[in-house]
């Protein structure tokens, strides 16, 4: 995994691979694993992101689709590099969270919410403290 970001902390570029430990038959393994791919950046904004995924057949039980099919394990990945980015910066996550997460037009629109939802950045300020 590689991200770049600049010396503020906002997220600029992700490049990634997701290997999902498919078991031994496909089941729902690919869904899960593009349910992965596409929570991948969360809600953090990304100028420039690339990710690959591979199914891996492997001599264990199958590990099929439930509960969060995916989703959590993409938002796991998109967390990590924020706290890495943190502690390479020497600040807060809180602080990396507020300055790369999306506040456009077009995200709002997306998930139907108003420019003032829960997800924006002012916010997130106001619930971390930073304000």
């Amino acid at each position: 995994m590689k991200v770049g970001f600049n010396k503020e902390g906002k997220t600029l570029a992700l490049d990634v691979d997701i290997y999902n430990n498919g078991g031994n038959s496909l089941d729902l393994s690919a869904s899960v694993l593009e349910r992965a791919m596409f929570h991948s950046d969360n809600c953090y904004s990304l100028k420039d992101m690339r990710v690959r995924g591979r199914v891996c057949f492997t001599n264990q039980s199958s590990n099929t689709a439930f509960r969060g099919f995916g989703g959590p394990q993409g938002m796991l990945i998109v967390e990590h590099w924020i706290e890495r980015i943190a502690r390479e910066l020497g600040r807060r996550p809180e602080e990396i969270r507020v300055c790369s997460s999306l506040s456009s037009p077009l995200f709002s629109w997306c998930f139907f919410f108003s420019s003032l939802d829960l997800f924006s950045p002012h916010f997130l300020k106001k619930v971390v403290g930073l304000t």
